[in-house]
């Protein structure tokens, strides 16, 4: 904690504390707050926000967040429009009940500046006790906030049981488990209280769990304490000390353990409200005395609270039925709005249709303010008080539908249990649709596929608009799984129930136009891409963001790399303007893709690196595998073998069980490459072998989805199966032939050229490799090909033809930052008698070597600012506080060697990176 507060003090920390309750993460957590709130020499003393979760509050919006935030709501007037505007409509302070949700992304930025703006005071200390407990929409907004806090004077200290998994925050933010206490340190807690022999028992029973070990101790006899009589040992902690709280509990008279239900089933423990909610019960305060007296509550500083969070839930564990529904019914009573359809529904046992209702209203409400996680909780407790099935179902709908946009894991059931009871085709089509999507962005493409399909045939002949859009879902699912035929046929049947002037004949029109090119038949798929450019009613960058990244991606796949960009920029740029980060993540990748391919490889490790990011925040293991590949791929062009084989290990490892069809056919791609760049020609050619089977089984007839085949065929050259490597060509000129593109052609010929018999040969095909160089943009591609024209130049025993192209490589290679082949061709020119340099990194100029010396941010900080951004715009499009950007930006001019945002813009326009 120590180290945690200096860190925070200087440029931003953020820990979790897990463990067991009672273990001591709130007296850490109290101990933070007392270190921050004296100071420490040299240091001010820091602001301390301080909250922790209810477990009855976990329904309602933003709890949480309002408990840390709303005291310094003032600060809420510097943010920018949108941040602030989404910020108090979360907390609400503002808003319509008709205004559509806000967007919770710009929310959690509004809330990080808050904090920056804080941290500019003085240093801040956040201090969040029981997150499990925390509302999920605060929960989402304080791990956001946890993941950008470098550059800020803010240390965000979070406390919660081990029941997350490492799935949950522990993978988010630096954790640190909270063990049990030493023996000695037992001893000196119980302070001679029991005999040795007995710690010694009390020590292996709580395993150093210091509340277990005092109430444990507490509830022995005289006799059990000096060892006269053995310790009763039940099976768990827990059920000691559910034995010692559950007999303090039933000694109390009957109206304090009515009192203590009220109390533990309240969300407030002021004295005000909780006083009213008593009354309503026919009680008082007085009631409480007792339980105060014996310790199991204990006074705050407006009213009274549980002396553990823990006792609240064992109070209304062991409460009798009715008890929990009378003090249900009195909270009801006392209250307003949501909170009073939350305690009325649990004061409801069976079917209600108005207490449904008005639980459903408080779900609405909460999705206004984008909480989506507790208005899925409110839509399906509608649900089960709704005693319709028609209702109920629909009910249902909203509530995986809401569920889906908060990244809760249970939408699945929900459909599935909708479905179950509605026969109705159109809303079981809905529902369907609905499952299909979540499906595939959790990885289980096949599923997603058939789901898909049966809902769009079970409409087709009723609503022939919610079909076609169905099935182009199902184009995208069916590529996913690896099944590309399956994905045009799908994608021909959406076009063919599109009407001719509707919106989703676009949609369907590129959706077939991607399908298409993959397949290899790229002048029919060229042709429906054309046709959705023409389409006067195009889809909007921000609400159709999948769709400009599908066609961003099929018009690079057919060498249009300037018009995929522009598409996937502008996707991208809408994104950020509106904080719409659904699809982000996705849209990043393929604009990755398309710029490693076209050497911009600095650029493409930004946005890589970013949208990975995105993918694991929202939980979407399609996009994580994709992401993945792409990193894996660049650090296999750029020689860091071991990166790259860790990218793909963690792709088998976390998403290879759910059955992403395309995902082998990807990775065993990439490693082959990276086996090849290193000279592990057989290592490369087993892979790449593989993945010629699977683009053949998956059929895969464009060789530029996945540009593998000239590299298979060069492995199979450099391990001496020339028999093996020619067949492979013949397979790739096929394939060129087929698609027309220069791309495939070019890397043809220049395997042709390595299997050539004499220099007569070789000439011809590296200038027909070289003629087809001319018509695509690919550096690394053309180095490549000047790199094996000159080891055939030098093997024909012509060194001074071979220097030219070597020095030209060189350069490229080096520029890129293409270790392992710049060594070759470096090898290679020394051979030849070229000339050597120890500055050739920088003989190109500053631009290329030097962007490569950036991070991933730093490189998207530097895009944004030579677009013309300033601090505050460019730390709102990238998600992260303006002292972020302003840090990044130091780093930046000192690596670049630039002194102002126009020698930054004018470096980046000269490398091509600004539009």
């Amino acid at each position: 904690m120590d180290d945690l507060l200096v860190a925070g003090g200087v440029g931003g920390a953020a820990l979790l504390l897990w463990g067991e309750p009672g273990i001591g993460k709130t007296a850490l957590l109290d101990y933070a707050a007392e270190r921050a709130t004296a100071g420490t020499p040299g240091a001010a003393p820091a602001t301390v926000l301080r909250a922790r979760g209810i477990e009855t509050e976990t329904v309602l919006p933003f709890a949480t967040l309002g408990d840390l935030l709303m005291p310094y709501s003032s600060h809420f007037r510097e943010l920018p429009g949108a941040q602030r505007s989404a910020l108090e409509s979360c907390l609400a302070l503002s808003g319509d009940p008709a205004d559509p949700p806000g967007n919770p992304y710009a929310a959690c930025m509004g809330a990080l500046n808050v904090l920056a703006a804080l941290g500019d005071e003085r240093p801040v200390v956040v201090l969040v006790d029981d997150l499990h407990w925390v509302d999920p929409s605060s929960q989402r907004v304080l791990l956001f906030v946890a993941r950008r806090l470098s550059s800020e004077r803010v240390a965000l200290a979070l406390g919660s049981r081990e029941d997350h998994g490492e799935s949950g925050p522990r993978r988010s933010i630096p954790a640190v488990q909270v063990g049990g206490l030493a023996p000695e340190e037992c001893a000196t807690l119980l302070d001679g209280r029991v005999t040795p022999g007995v710690l010694a028992d009390l020590v292996r029973i709580s395993g150093g769990n210091p509340l277990a070990l005092r109430e444990i101790a507490g509830g022995l006899t005289d006799e059990q304490a000096r060892g006269e009589r053995p310790l009763l040992d039940p099976p768990s902690l827990g059920s000691h000390l559910e034995r010692a709280w559950a007999t303090r509990i039933d000694g109390l008279p009957d109206p304090a353990r009515r009192a203590l239900v009220v109390l533990a089933a309240g969300r407030s423990t002021a004295a005000g409200p909780l006083r009213k909610a008593l009354e309503a019960a026919g009680l008082s305060l007085d009631a409480l005395s007792p339980a105060e007296e014996d310790g199991l509550i204990t006074a705050t500083a407006d009213g009274l609270d549980f002396h553990h969070p823990v006792l609240r839930a064992l109070v209304l564990g062991r409460a009798p039925l009715a008890h929990r529904y009378a003090a249900f019914q009195a909270l009801a009573e006392v209250s307003t709005g949501p909170l009073h359809a939350w305690y009325r529904a649990s004061a409801t046992p069976g079917p209600d249709e108005e207490a449904a209702a008005a639980l459903a209203e408080a779900a609405r409400e909460a999705r206004r303010r984008s909480a989506f996680g507790e208005s899925a909780l409110a839509w399906r407790r509608a649900a089960e008080l709704t005693p319709d099935p028609a209702p109920r179902a629909d009910r249902l709908h909203h509530a995986a539908a809401d569920a889906l946009l908060s990244g809760s894991p249970a939408g699945p059931q929900w459909c599935e249990e909708a479905l179950r009871i509605t026969p109705d085709p159109a809303v079981r089509a809905a529902i369907q649709g609905l499952l299909g999507r979540m499906y595939t962005w959790k990885g289980e493409t096949a599923q997603a596929y058939g789901l898909l399909v049966n809902a769009a045939d079970a409409v087709r002949d009723t609503d022939r608009t919610r079909a076609c859009l169905l099935l182009a879902e199902a184009t995208a699912a069916a590529r996913l799984d690896g099944h590309v035929p399956a994905a045009v046929r799908v994608a021909e049947e959406s076009l063919a129930l599109a009407s001719e002037s509707g919106p989703e004949r676009w949609y369907s029109l590129t959706l077939l136009g991607g399908a298409l090119v993959m397949s290899g038949r790229t002048a029919e798929g060229r042709g429906m891409l054309e046709a959705a450019d023409r389409h006067g009613t195009g889809g909007d960058p921000v609400r159709d963001q999948q769709v400009y990244a599908i066609a961003g991606q099929a018009w690079s796949r057919v060498e249009e790399f300037t018009r995929g960009r522009r598409l996937l920029n502008t996707a991208v740029e809408s994104a950020r303007r509106h904080s719409a980060v659904g699809v982000l993540g996705f849209t990043l990748a393929v604009r990755g893709e398309l710029e490693t391919r076209i050497g911009q490889w600095a650029s493409a490790r930004g946005d890589l690196t970013e949208a990975l990011r995105w993918a694991e925040e929202l939980g979407q293991l399609t996009c994580v595998s994709y992401a993945l590949y792409c990193l894996a791929r660049l650090e296999a062009l750029r020689g860091d073998r071991v990166e790259c084989e860790e990218h793909v290990a963690r792709a088998r490892r976390e998403c290879g069980a759910y059955g992403i069809g395309c995902q082998e056919f990807h990775m065993t791609a990439v490693l082959g490459l990276s086996a090849l760049a290193h000279g592990d020609h057989d290592a490369a050619a087993d892979q790449l072998e593989q993945t010629l089977s699977l683009a053949v089984e998956q059929g895969i007839g464009n060789p530029e989805v996945v540009p593998f085949a000239a590299d298979l065929a060069e492995a199979h050259v450099r391990a001496g199966n020339a028999v093996r490597a020619g067949e492979v060509v013949v397979w790739l000129e096929e394939r060129a032939r087929e698609t027309g593109l220069a791309s495939a052609e070019a890397a043809a010929a220049r395997v042709r050229g390595l299997l050539a018999g004499t220099p007569e040969e070789a000439e011809a095909c590296f200038g027909a490799a070289s003629k087809a160089h001319q018509r695509t943009t690919g550096p690394f591609d053309l180095a490549r090909t000047q790199l094996c024209e000159a080891e055939v130049l030098r093997r024909y025993r012509r060194p001074g033809a071979a220097r030219a192209p070597l020095s030209s490589a060189l350069a490229c290679f080096e520029r890129l930052g293409a270790v392992p082949w710049a060594r070759r061709a470096a090898s290679e020119l020394a051979a030849a008698g070229g000339m050597s340099s120890t500055d050739r990194s920088t003989a190109g100029g500053l631009g290329g070597a030097a962007l490569n010396q950036l991070t991933p941010q730093e490189f998207q900080v530097s895009r944004a600012i030579a677009r013309g951004l300033n601090n505050t715009e460019a730390a709102a499009s990238l998600f992260v506080s303006r002292k972020t950007v302003e840090a990044h930006l130091t780093r930046i001019y000192r690596k670049l060697h630039v002194r102002s945002r126009t020698d930054l813009t004018r470096l980046l326009t000269a490398a091509d990176l600004v539009d």
